[in-house]
């Protein structure tokens, strides 16, 4: 009896130091998947303040803030007829154009586009990732940017498009466009500045100090040559964080230091900020007038005019996977949708 309870102990043993090995494996087999997701992420910053690290700098981290489909979200879902809307309603509808129609609504866009309503493009990366709204081939961004030459547009300086907000200047071009470029990717500098320089046009571009020595983004000596040839250079936060995840303290930092930053680089005082992923709160705006912002650009999408919150501006987000044809919809009419 004794023996058999010395084996039936020995079994015991056996099976523990079995369980044991089993709950090793995996773990190994667990872990290298979570150190292969971390390695992923190109950028985790930090702020001198909190213990809130910013979410990757990647476009893919906008994936979330716009629709699958190639068109943007609606301010009012009624249906454009020629024949019952005048051209002194919203912009803001579902365009279903016609053969017949086409004329007509291309002359109502006219009509009540210049100069009160200004479309400011949202770019963000331009290269290849199949997928991904939120970046732009550069085939299909130098086709956007030949529409508007040839058909026209007179691309804004910062401080043109500043003027007429003001009322310091009463009119604009017939045409006029402000194009933007939310995070500083080194791609903008490859793709976008000769492709701009050729055509003479002017660009805005919203940069985040805390990457420029990231290689994913663009460096100071990217970012001054962009500027000597004519970019205007803006804030988009220290570290492109989640502001209204941050403390007042944190935000102050955030936006005063990344104006600081610039300023002191480029020798300019910066007044218009970008907010990053499009977020703020009561406390961001507040932040902003005390550090002398007088504008800020959110994702919300529309026309730009004169009667809007001068720190809730709106702009049109470029989805790169769309065709040209719902592009120049927009462009014209708005964040408007396009029926198939």
């Amino acid at each position: 009896m004794k023996s058999a309870f010395i084996s039936y102990k020995w079994y015991a043993l056996l099976l523990c130091f079995l369980m044991l090995l089993l709950s090793l494996s995996w773990s190994r087999l667990i872990a290298p998947s979570v150190r292969s997701a971390e390695s992923d992420i190109p950028l985790r910053l930090q702020t001198p303040f909190d213990n809130q690290m910013s979410e990757p700098l990647k476009p893919s981290a906008y994936m979330s803030m716009f629709p699958d489909a190639p068109t943007l979200p609606l301010e009012a879902a009624h249906i454009f007829d020629n024949s019952k809307v005048s051209p002194a309603e919203s912009n803001s509808q579902i365009l279903e154009p016609s053969a017949s129609a086409g004329q007509t609504a291309v002359a109502q866009a006219e009509t009540h586009l210049q100069p009160q309503q200004i479309p400011v493009l949202n770019y963000h990366s331009i290269t290849i990732d199949p997928g991904n709204r939120a970046v732009i081939t550069p085939a299909k961004f130098e086709e956007q940017m030949l529409y508007l030459s040839k058909n026209g547009y007179h691309t804004l300086t910062l401080q043109q498009f500043i003027d007429y907000m003001d009322g310091t200047i009463s009119t604009l071009p017939k045409k006029p466009v402000l194009l933007t470029f939310d995070d500083g990717y080194a791609d903008n500098y490859e793709h976008a500045l000769p492709l701009l320089k050729k055509l003479n046009f002017h660009a805005t571009l919203f940069v985040s100090p805390g990457t420029t020595e990231d290689g994913y983004f663009l460096n100071w000596d990217q970012i001054k040559e962009m500027h000597e040839a004519g970019w205007d250079i803006q804030p988009h936060g220290m570290t492109h964080p989640h502001l209204p995840k941050l403390s007042a303290k944190s935000q102050a930092y955030e936006i005063s230091e990344a104006k600081r930053q610039i300023d002191e680089q480029l020798k300019i005082n910066t007044t218009v900020f970008c907010y990053p992923f499009g977020e703020k709160n009561e406390t961001t705006l507040k932040l902003l007038q005390e550090h002398g912002f007088r504008y800020a650009f959110t994702i919300e999408q529309g026309l730009t005019t004169r009667g809007q919150n001068r720190l809730l501006l709106k702009r049109l987000f470029v989805n790169g996977e769309e065709s040209i044809e719902p592009w120049i919809v927009r462009l014209e009419h708005g964040a408007v949708k396009v029926k198939s």
